[in-house]
This record gives C-alpha cells, structure tokens and sequence, in this order.
C-alpha cells in the first residue's frame, strides 16, 4: 500500500510543481536526458550481470517480448483499419507494450504470492521488461523518429545510445559469470537510488490534463491494448497449454496487467514520440490498472 501512495504522491508532486512555476516549463527535457544517459545505464550494469537465469523461469523472460510483438501487431491492424498519427504509433507501441513491473508490480506480487512472488516479479522486470525496453523499445523509438526503416542508421543510433551499450556490456558480464565486487555493487546501488522518484516526478512533471482531450482518442485506444488485450492474451495462451494454475504464468498475466513503464514513456517522449500522449499512458494507466489488476487475479484464483 505504501507503494502505491507513493507512487500517486510523487507523480501529483510533478504535476503541482510544475503549475506552480517554480521550475522552467522544459525542465522535463533536462531531466529526462539524465534519466536516459546516466540513470538507466546504472540500473543495467547493477542488476542485469547478477541475473540467474533457470529453465523454469522462461516464460518470465519471454512473455514481455510476446506483449510487445502484440502491440506491434495491434496497432498495425489498428493502422489499417484507421490511420494513426506516425509518431504517436511509435508512442503506443513503445508505451502499451511494456509494464511498470518494478514500481508497480512488485508490492503487487509480494502481496498476492509473497518473497516468492517478488523474487518471480525480479526475473520478469530485470530478465523480461527491462531488456525489451533497452533493446527492441529503443530500436522503435529510432524507427519511429526517422520516419522510415534504415537500417544502417538505425545501427548506429542504436551502438551510441547508453542504455542500449550499458546492456551489452551487462550481458557480458553475465555471460562471463562476473560478479560485483562489494564495494562497486554499493557505488552502483547508492546511485541508482533517485532513479525511482525522479522518474515518476518526470512523468508529471510532463502531464498535461488540459491536452487529455486531444489524446483521449489515442490513449484509450493504448490503454485498452494496455490494461485489457495485453492479459487477455497471455490468459488465453496459458489457458490453451493448460497452466493456469502456476504461480509463475499468474505473475506474467498479472505482469501484462500493470500499466504502462514511467522509463520507456520518458524515452518515447525524448524521441519526440508525441510527448503528450507517451506521458498520458503511464499517467493514466498505473492507477487504472491498481484497480483492473485486482479483478484480474480474482478471475485467476476461481
């Protein structure tokens, strides 16, 4: 419950302090740059070269990957069926594809499923979300900003973006079976401290309700993939292997739940991907979905 107050809390903080003009108007712009270039890096080289990956936690791992190719589907049908915007498919994808799995998913799972629950909630943020976002998230927010699939273009913003060689590097490490002297694993950890709040804080800082109107059309259209479509998939899914009743498959519908990642909506609005809406997905949808994702482990558990 604390996180959820102090999730609600420090966004409401952005929004307040950025109507009371104490702050430059495009102060966002700065922060979201130390965000991206400094912050998610030390979150990438702290946790992911200590990922221990087993058989049985694979489906943590791929299951955001099968979240994020579905909204890539969606929204291309979507497309057909009616145009949308350039940039602001880039931004529902980006955004309805990947969860805020470790800001809002792991009280969530410590609540439902206990230490157990949160240790499957860890694999599936550090194993699942956090290197989609790090990798096929940023190739499409490269593909969306250039308006067009160059691909020699898109290999070579991909190998100067920091996040993205921080990940590299991490996988190395992993792959090598390093681990974090003591007292590096501290540095890196005192740092990436402030990530949290000031990724939330960003997020209000950027959102404008007077703009919902004009969003309104696109943000359902990416918090119903978001919220309803996404769960709805990977329950159909498991209902057809016949394992519902894991614990583990449970923690990734639940997963494909929780609304929209504070993190790839700030690099969604730093590739110029319709800021408004980007900031609008998680704004919206983390407290709509404290609520869906409660009926969502009800149905699980009949």
């Amino acid at each position: 419950m604390e996180n959820y107050i102090y999730i609600i809390i420090v966004i409401l903080l952005g929004v307040l302090i950025k109507k009371s003009k104490l702050l430059a108007q495009n102060f966002h712009m700065s922060l979201n740059r130390l965000l991206i270039y400094v912050f998610i890096p030390i979150l990438t080289l702290l946790h992911v070269p200590e990922i221990n990956i087993k058989s049985q936690y694979l489906w943590l791992i791929f299951t955001p990957w099968i979240i994020y190719l579905g909204a890539m589907l969606f929204f291309y049908v979507a497309h057909k069926i009616k145009p949308i915007n350039h940039k602001a498919r880039g931004a529902l994808i980006m955004t309805s594809g990947i969860g805020s799995i470790s800001f809002v998913g792991f009280p969530i799972f410590e609540l439902f499923y206990g230490a157990k629950g949160l240790s499957y909630g860890i694999i599936l943020s550090l194993g699942g979300t956090f290197i989609v976002c790090n990798s096929i998230g940023i190739i499409t927010g490269i593909y969306f900003k250039n308006e067009g699939f160059r691909l020699s273009k898109i290999i070579r913003n991909l190998f100067i973006f920091p996040p993205f060689v921080a990940l590299l590097i991490a996988v190395l490490l992993n792959v090598s079976h390093y681990e974090h002297p003591v007292f590096i694993k501290e540095i890196l950890t005192q740092l990436s401290k402030p990530f949290s709040m000031l990724a939330l804080f960003s997020v209000g800082y950027q959102i404008a309700f007077r703009n919902l109107h004009n969003e309104r059309k696109y943000l359902y259209l990416g918090l119903f993939y978001k919220i309803i479509l996404a769960p709805a998939l990977l329950f159909f899914i498991f209902y057809f292997l016949n394992d519902l009743n894991n614990d583990i498959v449970k923690i990734c519908i639940l997963g494909a739940g929780i609304g929209s990642m504070n993190t790839i909506a700030i690099i969604a609005a730093e590739f110029d991907l319709h800021p408004k809406l980007a900031l609008l997905m998680p704004g919206f949808g983390i407290p709509i979905s404290m609520i869906t994702i409660l009926i969502i482990q009800y149905l699980l558990n009949q």
